[in-house]
C-alpha cells in the first residue's frame, strides 16, 4: 500500500471521520510492504501485510454499516459471483478523469482491471479494495480489506467502479459516500440503482452514474 493512500483512509468503526496514522516496519520504493495503521480516536490498530492494509477485524455492532446477518462473510457474500465482462478501456472512458492526481476505487473483482487501467489513467493511484485472491496484484497499486464499507473518508476518489461480486450493499452506498461529487460510478450490474447517483448510461450488465449529491 502506498504511503500517501493513509491521506484519504479512515477508521471503520463508528465516530467522526479522523485522520489514521501509518507506522511502517518495511517499505518497498512508496509502498509500506509491512506496519500498521492507528486510529487516534478509538485508538484501534489495523496491520498492514503483505502490502495489504486490513480492517477486516471490526466487530459487527462497532462497524459503519453492519450487516444484518452477522454470519454473511466476505466469502459466502461473494461465492459463485459472476467476475463481470467490463474492459479496462470501457471503464476508462465510462470514467472520463481528464487530467492526472487523484484516486480511483476498484472494488471487488474489478480489481483485475488494474494493470490495463493504470495504463489509461497517468497520474491516477488506484487502490484496490476487497480484490479476490486469485486477481493480479499490481505493484503500482494499493491493496486494502475491509469487512463492510470502504474504509476511506467522505468525498476522496474521483472514481468508483463495483465489480460484479460486490454490487450489493453496503458496497453502493459507500461507493456514493465516498466519490467527489459530479464524478462518476461505474457498477457491473445494469440493475444497479444507487442513491444519489444520476444515470448516464446502463445496459451490457453495466451502470454508469454521475454523484449528484453532496
Amino acid at each position: 500500500m502506498f504511503l500517501e493512500v493513509t491521506e484519504i483512509l479512515r477508521c471503520p468503526r463508528v465516530h467522526d471521520e479522523s485522520f489514521v496514522v501509518c507506522v511502517a516496519y518495511a517499505m518497498d520504493g512508496r509502498q509500506v510492504a509491512r506496519g500498521v495503521i492507528g486510529c487516534p480516536v478509538c485508538q484501534t490498530e489495523y496491520p498492514i501485510t503483505d502490502g495489504v492494509a486490513d480492517f477486516t477485524d471490526v466487530p459487527a455492532h462497532r462497524r459503519t454499516d453492519a450487516p444484518t446477518d452477522e454470519s454473511d462473510t466476505l466469502a459466502r457474500r461473494y461465492a459463485g459471483t459472476p467476475a463481470g465482462t467490463l474492459t479496462a478501456e470501457a471503464t476508462a472512458a465510462f470514467l472520463a478523469l481528464g487530467g492526472r492526481g487523484g484516486y480511483v476505487l476498484l472494488a471487488g473483482s474489478a480489481a483485475r482491471l488494474a494493470r490495463d487501467l493504470a495504463a489509461l489513467v497517468p497520474g491516477v493511484h488506484l487502490l484496490c479494495v476487497n480484490a479476490p485472491l486469485e486477481v493480479e496484484r499490481v505493484p503500482e497499486c494499493s491493496y486494502v480489506a475491509s469487512a463492510d464499507g470502504f474504509p476511506i473518508k467522505t468525498a476522496q476518489v474521483r472514481g468508483v467502479v463495483l465489480g460484479a461480486d460486490c454490487v450489493a450493499e453496503p458496497w453502493l452506498a459507500e461507493g456514493v459516500r465516498v466519490l467527489l461529487h459530479g464524478l462518476r460510478l461505474v457498477a457491473e450490474d445494469e440493475r444497479a440503482s444507487p442513491t444519489g447517483i444520476v444515470e448516464l448510461a446502463r445496459g451490457a450488465g453495466v451502470l454508469v452514474g454521475e454523484k449528484r449529491t453532496r
